[in-house]
């Protein structure tokens, strides 16, 4: 019984295998024997060659339109380029790249990019359809007039194209080659890439360079007609006025400004050669900024604003006008307060050697000694306490917030209207440094008694502080961190 069950399954093992390949014969054979298909390929493919040339070969295209010529190269430049390595460095490598540069207009900055379209489109273009093969009245597809392309290899050899309007259904453009005289439809898409204008194809970066804002060392600006400020950057990065006042500039909000400018590029080109610039508000324009990049210097001028809330502008008082979003200038309304640093004077307590405070009929004289490397080697005395190591770390720290009070006169109001007289000063701070040099800081109320007129080094710097910041906790005004500062040292003793 059990041989007979075994037999059963051998036979199986072997039936199948054999129906199987009776299946995959039969179906060969079916298949084989099927009338031909159709080529779908080829059914749906009924498109014409008009060009077959190598993208690579090309050289030169000119676009000739309105009596007007774009001539445009392609050149190979030198550009500096930044290589990631496999250990996270970063290297820079001049590399060689290809570009298309204008050749007329001259001075035209061409967007390689959109050039470098045309090329791909024009060197396999294939028309839909013939439309009629020996015209006689090329006006009525726009080809009396049309938009002429000339694409000329690097063996001499052109290839011209004549594009003229669109056909009345859409979808495609009336077009025909020289040398044959027929007239085809082209794609749209094709169509439109090689009918661009001017303006579409001038870059819409506003520079030849990448830039950051640590590569400016300028920024001036004026807004409805009058100057708000000048500004000049020192080699370690800090920034300086010098109008209207002569100070620090708040850091912050310049650098605001300059990453705003880093990113400028054009929305739209709408206009050149403009006998009024007045229509676009840009005879007098409401904002100017001028300001110097890796020592390239830019005068970027706001006008109106049009339907979309976008800023007319020209650059360099070039005569082309092109548009830039308002979101990209937020800063354009901003009082001067935002500009001027935001501090009288911010003294870094690494280079203090001595501070002394008079106010409210006292003298506080404290002397620091920071020691960078060892901080638990630094000292710190106020009226003759001496402060150091780790035993008096919490009144260290207590001397600290005191010291940050007394530099921590924040700027309230800029007012330049006014000169006043440096007597009878409420608070004087006078900071010894380790060079020797003496900053005198010196506050001098004003008649509203609200603020104070603050003076540097016996100059008035035009700023304003509110007398009550001198007993602001918020703000940890100088009073309010002198009272903590000595209940803390009662402690101590």
């Amino acid at each position: 019984m059990v041989k007979e069950a075994s037999s059963v399954r051998n036979f199986k093992k072997l039936i199948i295998p054999a129906v199987v390949l009776v299946v995959l014969v039969a179906a060969y054979v079916i298949i084989d024997n099927l009338p031909d298909k159709k080529d779908d390929t080829k059914a749906a493919d009924d498109s014409i060659e008009l060009f077959n040339f190598k993208k690579d070969d090309l050289t030169e295209i000119k676009i000739e339109r309105d009596g007007g010529l774009m001539w445009f190269r392609y050149v190979t430049r030198q550009v500096e380029e930044e290589q990631i390595n496999l250990d996270g460095t970063v290297e820079k490598k001049v590399v060689d790249r290809k570009f298309w540069e204008a050749v007329e207009p001259e001075n035209m900055r061409a967007n390689s990019s959109s050039v470098d379209s045309i090329a791909w489109n024009a060197n396999t273009l294939k028309a839909k359809k013939m439309i009629e093969e020996n015209p006689s009245d090329l006006s009525i597809y726009g080809l009396d007039s049309p938009v002429k392309l000339t694409f000329i290899l690097n063996d001499g050899t052109q290839n011209v194209l004549y594009v003229g309007n669109k056909i009345p259904t859409g979808g495609s453009y009336y077009a025909r080659k020289e040398g044959d005289p027929a007239v085809y439809t082209i794609g749209s898409y094709e169509a439109e890439k090689f009918i661009q204008t001017k303006f579409d194809l001038i870059a819409k970066e506003l520079y030849d360079e990448t830039y950051t804002y640590e590569d400016f060392t300028a920024l001036s600006y004026e807004r409805k007609g009058a100057k708000v400020f000048d500004s000049t950057s020192d080699d370690k990065g800090s920034w300086f006025l010098s109008y209207p006042i002569q100070t620090e500039a708040n850091s912050s909000s310049i650098y605001t400004i300059l990453e705003k400018l880093c990113e400028l590029t054009v929305m739209e080109y709408v206009d050149e050669n403009v006998e009024d610039l007045g229509k676009y508000g840009l005879k007098n324009p409401s904002y100017v900024l001028t300001y110097t990049a890796k020592g390239n210097n830019y005068k970027l001028s706001l006008g109106n604003k049009n339907e979309k809330g976008y800023f007319y502008a020209i650059m360099n008082d070039e005569n082309l006008v092109f548009t830039i979003p308002g979101s990209t200038f937020p800063f354009l309304d901003k009082p001067i307060e935002e500009i001027v640093s935001s501090f009288v004077h911010l003294q870094n307590i690494n280079e203090v050697a001595e501070m002394r405070v008079q106010i409210d009929g006292r003298t506080d004289i404290s002397k620091i000694n920071v020691n960078q490397e060892d901080d638990e080697k630094s000292t710190y005395e106020f009226n003759g306490i001496l402060l150091t190591g780790e035993k008096d770390e919490e009144y260290i720290t207590a001397f600290k917030k005191y010291y940050q009070g007394a530099i921590g006169l924040i700027v309230d109001k800029v007012d330049l209207s006014v000169e006043p007289v440096l007597e009878n000063p409420e608070v004087t701070i006078t900071y010894t440094l380790h060079s020797g040099e003496k900053i005198v800081v010196e506050l001098v109320p004003a008649p509203d008694n609200v603020y104070f007129y603050a003076f540097k080094n016996g100059k008035y710097t035009g700023t304003m502080v509110r007398k009550k910041q001198l007993n602001d906790e918020d703000r940890n005004g100088l009073r309010v961190s002198y009272a903590k500062l000595v209940e803390k040292l009662k402690e101590r003793e």
